[in-house]
């Protein structure tokens, strides 16, 4: 297997690992950010404000309701739309980390922190820029203290599982 087909699989594997322990850790962290800082009820209805009690309002989720209404001009379910952000989920962890595993192969600056930093620069080009932007997630400004910390908590857990299985992997193979 040539080096490029390799680091390919090797991201694929980083990618899908490191987005299901994110997936895995964002309702213990809702759970704890709002223990600390409760929110208030109108704060929680804001688009990717509630992972836990309204998935359906999560930025993935927007998207894939958006794309079908626009593509068929009916509603998505309730049921497929959870499936679809599911598949968006995994398909951008997937893309993420294969390109981490390309980048972080060859420059050792990549993995900054153990892979807090590739975490922290995912969650400022993702939710603290381009989603809120699209309008697919609140305004950063707007949305509740909890949610930092179960969003920018999960995605720097995401960062470190990265750079952990990218390490074990290159061990391995």
């Amino acid at each position: 297997m040539n080096t490029t087909t390799n680091t390919i699989i090797k991201g694929i594997a980083v990618g899908l690992l490191a987005s299901l322990i994110k997936s895995l850790v964002e309702p213990p962290l809702q759970k704890l950010g709002e223990k600390q800082f409760p929110p208030k009820p109108d704060e929680l209805k804001l688009r990717g404000a509630d992972v836990t009690r309204q998935p359906e309002n999560m930025p993935p989720a927007i998207l894939a309701k958006e794309m079908y209404t626009s593509i068929t001009g009916k509603e998505l379910s309730y049921h497929d739309t959870l499936k679809s952000m599911k598949s968006i989920h995994y398909t951008l962890g997937i893309l993420i980390g294969v390109s981490y595993v390309m980048l972080a192969n060859n420059n050792k600056r990549f993995t900054i922190g153990e892979g807090i930093g590739a975490g922290i620069t995912v969650w400022a080009l993702t939710h603290g820029s381009i989603v809120p932007t699209l309008k697919l997630q609140g305004k950063v400004s707007e949305m509740p203290t909890s949610w930092w910390v179960w969003e920018f908590g999960s995605h720097i857990i995401f960062g470190v599982s990265m750079e952990q299985t990218r390490k074990c992997l290159n061990m391995l193979f």
